[in-house]
């Protein structure tokens, strides 16, 4: 559970405010993504030199931040929350409106899992003060307002890399990326297809924590043993006694050639300094697909090529 605290007018208050971090979601998907940041708030009445002095919260005016960067503004329902000393906490929603730019831009900066700070300004009624009441009389409160006030809070929260990937992700309209099996030809080519898996793997895992650039590195370092291959895929590509399907071959094979030289050369970049900024989820996500896409479609043919 993370904890924050919450003032009145600069001073500090018993107010309780603290949030669940897997209570968090996200909604709308693509057309309308929003952060839902459901928060527990209790107001809690002061005492002043022998007087008890009373709140009330009507709503929250509130700002989401990664470091010193805002992300997005939000407001809370009407709320009308009275400070009486024994009062149960209070859930009240913050809704905070995305959209795919902003979301980018928090996947840039995500690494695993991804911290945020929730702050802003409360509108609160202050009641009239009334005297402490004694250890047996009955305490009196009073509902009139004597005047509105301005309160303030701040909380601090980390949202695990799962509860991100799995839960509010796919409700702001990303889903999950799975990888495509790559056919393993563990007695033609073991060594070879079984790193290039295992550097998909990574990359992989390294698009889930959001390093974007490692992603990359390792879908390079995954293309690598195509380049020693390549000539035996042409043989067998083009190697026909009939010209058209010579030809069709040929082109199959100019295309695999052009799709690996380019996006080789697009995932080195991570190799040089500096290594990272390079590339966004989308990018990655790109090349990631491509990557596995030539391993599987050339796999296929080498263990076809095996058999004959």
């Amino acid at each position: 559970m993370a904890k924050g605290d919450f003032s009145i007018s600069g001073w500090s208050t018993h107010s309780d405010i603290s949030l669940e971090v897997d209570r968090i979601s996200g909604i709308g998907g693509p057309e309308y993504p929003r952060l839902i940041i459901p928060i527990d708030f209790t107001l809690r009445p002061s005492e002043d030199r022998g007087k008890i002095e009373t709140y009330s919260l009507l709503w929250l005016q509130s700002g989401l931040h990664i470091g010193n960067i805002k992300i997005g503004d939000g407001f809370s329902e009407p709320i009308a929350e009275y400070s009486w000393v024994d009062l149960s906490p209070r859930q009240i929603s913050i809704e905070i409106p995305l959209d795919l730019y902003r979301i980018e831009k928090i996947e840039e900066r995500r690494r695993g899992d991804i911290q945020f700070r929730l702050s802003g300004s409360a509108l609160v009624a202050k009641h009239p003060s009334v005297l402490k009441a004694g250890s047996n009389e009955q305490q009196e409160y009073r509902r009139d307002v004597e005047k509105f006030t301005k309160g303030s809070f701040n909380i601090t929260f980390s949202i695990p890399q799962s509860h991100w990937v799995n839960q509010i992700m796919p409700g702001l309209g990303y889903g999950k990326v799975k990888v495509i099996e790559i056919p393993m030809q563990e007695k033609t080519i073991p060594d070879t297809f079984k790193n290039a898996l295992e550097e998909v793997i990574q990359a992989q895992n390294y698009f889930t924590q959001g390093d974007y650039d490692k992603a990359v590195e390792h879908c390079r370092n995954a293309l690598e043993p195509l380049k020693g291959l390549l000539p035996e895929i042409k043989t067998l590509l083009t190697n026909s006694k009939y010209e058209w399907v010579a030809e069709v071959g040929q082109a199959t094979y100019d295309w695999i050639d052009k799709i690996y030289k380019k996006t080789r050369d697009v995932s080195s970049i991570p190799h040089h300094p500096p290594s990272v900024g390079h590339f966004s989820r989308f990018e990655a996500q790109a090349i990631l697909m491509v990557t596995i896409a030539l391993l599987s479609y050339t796999g296929k043919y080498l263990e076809q090529g095996k058999n004959e």
